[in-house]
């Protein structure tokens, strides 16, 4: 039983077992200095109150002992107790030195819940994490990167660097990634497109290996690998070079268009390009329901139905229950 007590106790972390340690000692000496000299200690809580002041050195004098027991007792607790104090509190300091240079060596465990997390540090992730706090200040973020020597982030923020490659069970078991609700891994720009996109469909065989209902976004910049990302199990491809592609014709038959598409993508311009369900809808032409959104401060662009998303289709077109609207919003 004794044995089984002293396996529960190694237990606790070295902080918590040395605190227990020196509040055994504090009580003892408390109660021990309050039998030998009632007088001088007439509760035991006057008792506990000089061995702390005594412990920490500070040494009030409200309560000294006045015998020679007393006294030996008083020794006892300075060459035991101080010392145990003191350690307490050099461990306490070492503990916090510790926590901060984990976090900034990217090897702290996260312990978050609903985070996303972010695979890759590169000027798109850095403008990703960037953008999306200052619309969600309250998100919590993971950035999982070998490249890193420490943290680029500030002290304080809700977001952690993990130091590591997110084709490893262990680091994404470090980035809690069975609590995470999103991950997006984006692409190398140091390699080649196709390692890039080989690294890519190893950290999705990875994560939903782990965690098959997350849901996932990854950056793929090859055609021929966006039907091995989808058999990996990403939920969602962004193929960034046919976006930057599609941005420049369209800036070559528009000239001044590209910001006229990157402020209706930003987010921080109070806009956001979102998908909704609204069965009230179902039955109306494209023609009607882009006049009812309008009413209600919404520009309907197109639908989704099924795994194919018509733009502008025809003003004729007769909405199904099932589709799901593409509308330009004003933020909340």
């Amino acid at each position: 039983m004794n044995l089984h007590i002293f396996h529960w106790f190694l237990r606790f972390p070295y902080v918590v077992r040395l605190l227990f340690i020196v509040i055994f000692i504090l009580i003892a000496f408390g109660t021990i200095i309050h039998f030998i000299e009632p007088d001088n200690f007439p509760t035991i809580f006057d008792g506990i109150w000089w061995a702390i002041v005594t412990t920490s050195t500070v040494g009030y004098g409200d309560f000294v002992p006045g015998t020679v027991k007393g006294r030996i007792v008083a020794m006892l607790l300075i060459f035991s107790g101080a010392g145990l104090v003191a350690s307490y509190f050099a461990a306490i300091a070492s503990t916090t030195v510790k926590k901060e240079n984990a976090i900034i060596k990217g090897t702290a465990q996260v312990h978050w819940k609903h985070h996303f997390i972010i695979v890759g540090w590169n000027e798109r992730s850095r403008e990703i994490i960037e953008s999306y706090k200052k619309i969600h200040p309250n998100q919590s973020i993971v950035l999982i990167d070998s490249t890193l020597k420490e943290s680029p982030f500030a002290k304080g923020t809700n977001v952690l660097f993990i130091k590591g490659s997110a084709t490893s069970d262990t680091i994404l078991h470090q980035a809690n990634v069975k609590e995470a609700s999103l991950i997006l891994i984006t692409a190398n720009p140091t390699r080649s497109e196709y390692s890039s996109d080989m690294y890519t469909i190893l950290s999705i065989v990875a994560i939903k290996g782990l965690v098959p209902q997350i849901y996932c976004i990854a950056e793929i910049l090859t055609d021929e690998q966006v039907i091995n990302a989808k058999r990996a199990g990403a939920d969602e491809i962004i193929q960034s070079n046919k976006i930057v592609s599609a941005v420049m014709n369209h800036t070559m038959l528009s000239h001044g268009i590209s910001d006229a598409i990157l402020n209706l993508l930003d987010t921080y311009h109070g806009v956001e390009l979102t998908f909704i369900e609204d069965k009230s809808l179902s039955g109306h032409t494209f023609e009607s329901a882009v006049n009812i959104c309008l009413e209600e401060q919404k520009i309907l662009l197109g639908f989704k139905r099924g795994e194919k998303t018509e733009i502008a289709p025809a003003k004729e077109t007769v909405l199904l229950p099932s589709d799901q609207l593409l509308v330009i919003v004003r933020q909340q």
